[in-house]
């Protein structure tokens, strides 16, 4: 729908539809960036009892970032901190123009977070952190990854266990090219990533 955009306060939208059905003891299952979304509507909303995070997905930042070089993610986190709005937005739009990737990237990114510029992409995509709210996740919580995501890290996994120190139990899957789902979200072997989930429920 034109006009409209994410929000990373993901337990707005869940809330709607669970008191609209009057649904109780859910699962939730968040795919991509879900990983993010639906640990987050878990933390409050006590409704949903499961969690499947179909892919490891502690903080947007550190994902759209963790990409680039070590000394690249210091000063950009450097120049973040010191709200260096005009910095940030030169370097990003000198990588736009010379990776199509990047730049379309930067635009649909802009657009589907309601940003006006890098910098604010950015100051959208720090929110979409685990971090301050993972603490509030009490329920079982399954998390799928892949050992060669083009996207997301999955060495990030051990961060993002230490931030669900509450929850009843955790259990962290990586599929592996052997299983034919090393890919984002297991593209390739989905029927092992549904089956791991009918399992684990």
């Amino acid at each position: 729908m034109q006009g409209m955009h994410f929000t990373h306060e993901w337990e707005k939208p869940v809330k709607v539809i669970l008191d609209f059905f009057n649904l109780s003891d859910v699962t939730i299952i968040g795919v991509s960036l879900g990983g993010y979304l639906a640990p987050r509507a878990a933390a409050f909303d006590k409704r949903i009892t499961r969690v499947v995070a179909w892919s490891a997905f502690p903080s947007f930042l550190e994902v759209i970032i963790g990409g680039q070089s070590p000394a690249l993610r210091k000063m950009f986190y450097f120049l973040m901190k010191l709200h260096a709005k005009d910095i940030i937005n030169l370097i990003f739009n000198m990588k736009a123009k010379k990776e199509p990737m990047i730049d379309w990237g930067l635009k649909h990114g802009m657009y589907a977070y309601e940003a006006d510029s890098a910098y604010g992409y950015a100051r959208k995509l720090a929110k979409y952190s685990i971090e301050p709210i993972g603490n509030k996740v009490t329920q079982d919580i399954l998390i799928l990854g892949a050992s060669k995501d083009h996207f997301i890290d999955y060495h990030m996994i051990g961060r993002e266990i230490a931030m669900f120190p509450n929850v009843r139990s955790l259990t962290f899957r990586l599929f592996t090219e052997k299983e034919e789902a090393e890919n984002h979200c297991n593209v390739g072997n989905e029927k092992l990533a549904l089956d791991t989930i009918c399992n684990w429920l």
